[in-house]
This record gives structure tokens, sequence and C-alpha cells, in this order.
């Protein structure tokens, strides 16, 4: 059911921070005051989580009876407002009544207060909060950290959304917060070394562990990062090791994770960092590399596909990779590079014969399916041009979009250009 226009322009107001415009639609509209506290935002996200960056449309909701206190929906994990706003934010809410959490406190870094809320209740430190974290996941500071495990907070506590650990979540943006939970005996992978540029811990969890070096964000086979881990938000989805040390201009442990790394990890970094004349030097020297790669290996040409890297979709087409190794929910290439848009990407599928009628198992969708559905709610991609180029090589304008039959006009609703391509084709 689609939302009424009443309620889109109350989340666009709320979502652009347009507090005048957001007070004008609540004093006209009794329907919206009754939907204030309503779940209408992402994982069951109400009006003041979605608010908690704009103090003046906060203030808004709160005069229309807006529930300070009320937390998301979310199964894995409510969130608050104050597990989202700034500090200044936060003591503004506050005095609205806004209570704080242990969360809240150690997210803002506020030892005095998050003291005050463990004494009062020692068991707040082991609290699960937004996606299962525990308090010291939010830790803001490395005096944030000890304070907390000092107080007994388990250090290598999973959340439940992500299953990863407080080291993990700190990783990319609190680098001095990991550094101190590994001092402290948190768990390590590879990719903290990676980033942190700690050649003696790269060296360590080598030694322990040589199959470490094939890890890669969001695969599966290396236990300490889950596929579905924080990781993928907060490194990059499908990235080694080896390129997060680049990224963050630590070379002298690039060198060390290659000097270590098989032929065949080698390969597929070059790949993945478009580095042509790299992957090719070693598919010369080893003949035989090519055969060695399995199929998940073939599929990150899906996966670079959806996550439109196309310089390393280049490259590793270019190299052979096979277009029919299922990516993101099954699906090829030509589906990934449909969902995103790319014109570039699904030229260059189709001029290789690949099939444009393969439907993928998780939704039973061709690609046509995936670039209506994309036009919608994937990004600002020509999904016009992929349409186009897809029914001109033979894509069954005809065919469900999913299993449950929905059609292809009806994937593309919201995109009324696509929508209307679809129907002067044939499309139901």
């Amino acid at each position: 059911m689609q939302a009424s226009p009443d309620v889109k322009e109350f989340k666009q107001a709320i979502r652009s921070g347009d507090a005048p415009g957001l007070r004008r639609l609540l004093e006209n509209s009794p329907q919206l005051r009754e939907q204030v506290n309503a779940p209408l935002f992402d994982f069951g996200g109400r009006a003041i989580n979605a608010a908690a960056k704009h103090r003046d449309v906060l203030d808004v909701l709160l005069d229309f009876g807006a529930d300070v206190n009320l937390r998301s929906e979310w199964e894995n994990g409510p969130f608050g407002v104050l597990d989202a706003c700034d500090e200044n934010v936060a003591r503004h809410l506050m005095t609205r009544g806004a209570k704080l959490t242990a969360h809240a406190a150690a997210r803002l870094g506020w030892l005095e207060e998050i003291a005050q809320i463990i004494d009062d209740n020692p068991a707040a430190v082991h609290e699960k909060g937004g996606d299962g974290q525990r308090p010291l996941h939010f830790a803001k500071t490395p005096q944030m950290a000890d304070f907390l495990l000092d107080r007994g907070a388990e250090i290598d506590a999973r959340c439940v959304d992500h299953q990863s650990t407080a080291a993990q979540y700190a990783l990319k943006d609190r680098p001095d917060v990991c550094r101190r939970l590994l001092d402290r005996g948190a768990a390590a992978d590879i990719f903290m070394p990676a980033r942190l540029g700690d050649i003696a811990l790269a060296r360590q969890l080598i030694e322990a562990n040589p199959s470490c070096l094939a890890a890669r964000v969001s695969m599966k086979g290396y236990e300490p990062v889950p596929p579905i881990g924080i990781y993928n938000w907060a490194l990059g989805w499908y990235r080694s090791p080896h390129e997060i040390a680049l990224q963050f201009g630590h070379r002298d442990v690039y060198d060390l994770l290659m000097q270590h790394s098989p032929p065949k990890v080698r390969l597929l970094d070059a790949a993945m960092r478009a580095d042509e004349p790299a992957a090719r030097a070693m598919m010369q020297e080893d003949p035989l590399l090519p055969a060695s790669l399995s199929r998940e290996d073939q599929a990150l040409l899906a996966m670079a596909a959806f996550h439109n890297r196309v310089n390393a979709f280049k490259v590793m087409l270019s190299l052979g990779f096979d277009p029919s190794a299922p990516g993101v929910d099954g699906g090829t290439a030509l589906h990934a590079a449909s969902w995103v848009g790319s014109v570039e990407m699904v030229e260059a599928l189709l001029a290789r014969n690949v099939d444009v009628n393969a439907t993928e198992p998780t939704h039973g969708s061709t690609p046509l399916g995936w670039a209506a559905h994309g036009s919608v709610h994937c990004g600002s991609g020509n999904y016009l041009g992929v349409v186009e180029r897809l029914i001109l090589a033979g894509a069954d304008v005809k065919a469900r979009g999913n299993h449950t039959g929905t059609t292809l006009v009806e994937m593309a609703e919201g995109n009324a250009l696509v929508q209307e391509l679809l129907r002067r084709s044939g499309a139901r």
C-alpha cells in the first residue's frame, strides 16, 4: 500500500530538516498528528529517530506529542534518538525528558554520566541496545573502553545484527579505541593490522593462520569476520586486507601480505584493484592459475558489478572470469550490472552473448526485472539505457518480475519513464 501524500510530505520534511514545513503539516493534519510516533521509517524507525540530526525538527515533533524515549521497532535491537544525535542536541533533548542510556553515554564519551548509570545498575554494562550492541561497541574513546572493561564488559561480545565485536566496530573511525581493545586482549582479525598499519600483528596472524590471507569482507570462510558483519559498511564490500592496507597508506603491511599470499590470492587482489598488467603477469607466470579459480572466485565479477566497481569488472571480464557465476542473491553479472543501471557493463556482457533471460533463484527475476526494480530502489544509473539494450538483446518483457508474480511494470513503480518504456515494448 502506498503512503498518502501527507505522509510522504511528513517524511520528506523530517529528512530534509524542514521544521517550518513540518509544523504546518502537523497543524493542518489530525491524521499526521496521530502518526507522530508511528514506525514509518526504515527498520521500524520513528520520526524522532529520523530527525536525530535536526534539533529544530525534533522540537516540532516534541511539541506535537512525539515520545522522546520511544525507540525504533528494529527486531535486532531498537535505536533511540540519543543513539544518533550530537552532544549539543543530546543535552537539549535531556532537558525535554530524554533518558540517558549507557549506550548513548558511551557513544558521546560522557564518563561521569555513564559511571552514574552503571553505579545505579551494574548490569547496564551488558545490556543490548541498537543492533544488539553492548555499550562497549559504542565507546567513543580509549578511556571509555577502559572504564567499561573495568566494570566487567565482555571484550569480544558480538552484536545481534552483524555478529561483530566492539573492536571490529571501532576499526575504521575509532582506530585508537580498536588499538586499546587489542591491547586489553580483544580478538584480532587480519583486517585490523591492515587498517592500523600494525606489521607485527599482521605477521602474528599470518603465522597462526596462513589462510587468513584469502579473507575478503563479505565472503564466507574466515571465521573471525562474518559475511554480513560490520566491515561491509565500515571497510567496503568484498575488499581484501591487501586493499585495506593500501587504502590507509600502509604499504609495508601490504607488501608483507603480498609476500606471503599464494598466487591465486595475488591474482584476485590485482583483479579487484583493476591492475590488469599485474594480473596478466601472474597468469603468464602460471598458466594453470585461471583453472584454479573456484566458482566463488569467479563470482567476484558479479560482485564488482553489483557494487559498481566498473574498472575491476572490466579487468575481470577481460581476464575471462565467468559472467554466469552467481553473485548477490544468485544473480549473474548481467543481473548486477542491470541493477546499478550501468550501460557500459551491460553492453560489455551482451557482447559476450550472456543469457539475457537468466533467472536467479532468490527472487525468480531476470536482468530486466533487476533493472526495473533498481530504477526505483538502487541509485542514479542510466536505467532507460539499460532497459533499452536488454530489450534489443531479446529480454522477455512479459516475464514476471519475481516469484510472487509481480509484473515488470509493477517492479518499476515510482519511475514513470522506465514504466512507459516497458509498456511501449509490450510489458504488462
